[in-house]
């Protein structure tokens, strides 16, 4: 089988797209934690625009968030006497998103990876809590609700997280490959 040659603006498009990815590779905790931090302050930045007068700018965040969550305010924390943008579970689980990711950045080398049983047992309480409720049988506390959504933020960085370093690892070690077969050199560590 003949390989194709991509020459010109093609080849140059492939190799933008390819240093883009080794990029990414190397730095997609970086960027996960950045967009779980964002994620995670934004409904809590909702209320403080709301209590200074930024009706617009708070208005979108809480807009934005009904996708994500249902804002019931009877489970919502509220900050200057304004609910916060998605409820106190949702508060802890992308809370937790993101604390779990700074902490994975520390001690990714030792995190182990998570068994799916594991996973599971770690998960079921939020499940419990939810449906129960959902379905009539008793009323959660948002102690109870924050705990459960810790527990499954923490469990899903666990899980995720080592299985993304694995993958994003083999993803630099063929593009490095890739680019070092066409004469380019792979980008350095810091870029």
């Amino acid at each position: 089988m003949v390989e194709a040659q991509v020459t010109g603006p093609a080849r140059d498009l492939v190799v933008l797209f390819d240093r883009f990815l080794y990029w990414l590779s190397r730095h997609w905790l970086a960027v996960v934690n950045i967009g779980a931090g964002v994620f995670a302050a934004l409904p809590v930045l909702a209320p403080i625009l709301l209590a200074n007068g930024f009706t617009g700018p708070a208005n979108a965040i809480y807009s934005a968030y009904q996708v994500v969550c249902h804002q019931m305010p009877s489970r919502s924390f509220f900050i200057e006497g304004f609910q916060m943008a998605y409820c106190q579970r949702n508060f802890a689980i992308y809370t937790t998103i993101f604390l779990g990711g700074l902490a994975y950045a520390l001690w990714r080398k030792k995190v182990p990876l998570l068994p799916l049983w594991v996973y599971v047992i770690l998960i079921l309480p939020m499940a419990i809590d939810g449906f129960t409720q959902l379905f009539g049988l008793r009323l959660s506390t948002p102690e109870l609700r924050v705990f459960t959504g810790t527990l499954f933020g923490g469990a899903s960085v666990w899980l995720a997280y080592p299985y993304l370093d694995i993958g994003f690892a083999d993803i630099r070690r063929d593009v490095e490959r890739q680019l070092t077969k066409v004469g380019v050199v792979a980008p350095t560590a810091g870029g």
